[in-house]
């Protein structure tokens, strides 16, 4: 009975760790673009920051003295022209810690933080023919 129960808990586990470790489709290239990224934020290269973003981008959140608004960037040049607005320094020192997760569709990726009572996200998805493009910045309550 014991070495039965023993045999099942192994074999469960190698059977979860199997499944858990699969690689889901273009995981192998998320790692470079996002070295990529906390190097450009690091350096605060907006221009190189601005080539990493899938443009239109639908939802930015934008938070001004508490106020928080989710509004759209349309290109390249209205995310340079308001670059300091919507990439600020605050987000530019929570990123390298930011905790880094895989969503559970697609091949996209988040990464969050908190702030007092708030949670800051940035989500990146897979673009074919482009690879892996920042998505979303969200802000809401955590």
């Amino acid at each position: 009975m014991k070495k039965t129960l023993i045999t099942t808990v192994l074999t469960t586990l190698v059977v979860a760790s199997a499944f858990g470790s699969q690689n889901r489709p273009h995981d192998a290239e998320f790692q470079p673009f996002y070295a990529a990224f906390l190097k450009a934020v690091r350096a605060n290269d907006k221009e190189k920051i601005a080539d990493l973003i899938a443009f239109p981008v639908k939802d930015w959140s934008i938070d001004q003295n508490h106020n928080v608004t989710t509004g759209s960037i349309k290109d390249r040049a209205d995310f340079l022209a308001r670059y300091n607005v919507l990439f600020t320094a605050s987000m530019r020192t929570r990123i390298p810690r930011a905790k880094r997760e895989p969503l559970k569709y697609d091949s996209a990726y988040m990464i969050s933080w908190r702030e007092q009572d708030i949670e800051c996200s940035f989500e990146f998805e897979y673009v074919d023919g482009a690879g892996y493009r920042i998505r979303s910045f969200s802000i809401g309550p955590s």
